[in-house]
């Protein structure tokens, strides 16, 4: 089951990113799917099966926006491994301190993605303008992990409780 869900939420999370995205921003901020799930699903669960998570979810996202191949994926691996490493005593995070660490690890992701922007020589506009791009999506990520965030953790329990009776 969690295989599965490995594949199918990161896929979907990028397929919306391209569709969807674009006409939700508010005030010129997104959010980036794509690390909201990987990095809800990181501190739900841990580091271990999140960066699963990043990878397909950024290499499809990557795909789908024709910016460099793997790009996103990278910029996403770090942060979304940094937050499911933390707290080592199987006790939940609250939804707050969940969703803060879903904006950090967006806020990181966005600047490192934009670091590899300017590595590879992509065309970008005003750093310092997408800069306050990357930390006004990283609000929106926090505020969208309110929801995704005790998703995840249910979904943990879900798959869990399936893998402890063999299905």
């Amino acid at each position: 089951m969690r295989f599965a869900l490995a594949i199918a939420i990161p896929l979907a999370a990028a397929l919306l990113q391209g569709s969807v995205v674009p006409f939700v921003s508010i005030g010129g901020a997104r959010p980036n799917l794509p690390v909201l799930v990987a990095a809800s699903w990181s501190v739900a669960v841990g580091a271990r099966e999140a960066v699963w998570w990043a990878f397909v979810g950024g290499l499809a996202a990557d795909l789908l926006s024709g910016g460099p191949l793997g790009a996103l994926a990278l910029a996403s691996l770090v942060p979304v491994a940094a937050v499911g490493l933390g707290d080592s005593s199987g006790r939940p995070r609250s939804v707050i301190g969940g969703a803060l660490l879903v904006g950090a690890a967006t806020l990181a992701a966005g600047l490192l993605y934009l670091v590899i922007l300017l590595v590879v020589g992509q065309p970008q506009g005003d750093p310092v303008l997408l800069a306050g791009g990357a930390a006004a999506g990283a609000i929106y990520n926090g505020v969208l992990a309110i929801a995704t965030y005790p998703i995840a953790r249910s979904m943990r329990h879900v798959t869990a409780k399936e893998a402890s009776f063999g299905l």
